[in-house]
């Protein structure tokens, strides 16, 4: 079996920030629940343009709707990425989330027009096969063996 196909039995896309183009406010990816994973990465990609930099917090809440004053930062502080064409990496651990928190988003706030996108990957659901809330937008997948 290719590595891909090994790979996406394992992890799934559970939330997106489409790539955008001289994004000057804040931007948010799709929320989710952490009941069903123990681990998830957000995965930042900045491209030519930051701007000053991008403040970046990844929240929890206890509910799927994210109000105002209801989300938790789980970053330990605000973390500037203020590198053109860099990966950054957020990891959260199920077990690190607060009492009754469930669910989470990363939130993405630049200082001046800039270029970015951003994917979130879990570790394979427990109770679910992870094609089940997978968000993947894949058009095509490769392997040569």
């Amino acid at each position: 079996m290719p590595f891909c196909e090994r790979l996406t039995e394992q992890l799934a896309i559970v939330a997106t920030v489409d790539p955008v183009n001289g994004l000057s406010a804040a931007t948010v990816s799709d929320v989710f629940s952490m009941s069903l994973h123990r681990r998830a990465m957000f995965i930042l990609q900045t491209g030519a343009t930051v701007g000053t930099g991008i403040l970046c917090n990844i929240q929890e809440n206890p509910a799927a709707a994210f109000t105002a004053g209801t989300a938790t930062i789980l970053t330990l502080a605000a973390t500037a990425c203020t590198a053109t064409d860099s990966q950054y990496l957020f990891e959260v651990s199920g077990e690190a989330m607060g009492l009754n928190m469930q669910y989470l988003r990363g939130q993405f706030t630049p200082t001046g027009a800039t270029i970015l996108s951003a994917v979130v990957l879990a570790d394979v659901e427990r109770y679910h096969p992870a094609s089940d809330r997978d968000l993947a937008s894949v058009v095509s997948i490769q392997a040569a063996n």
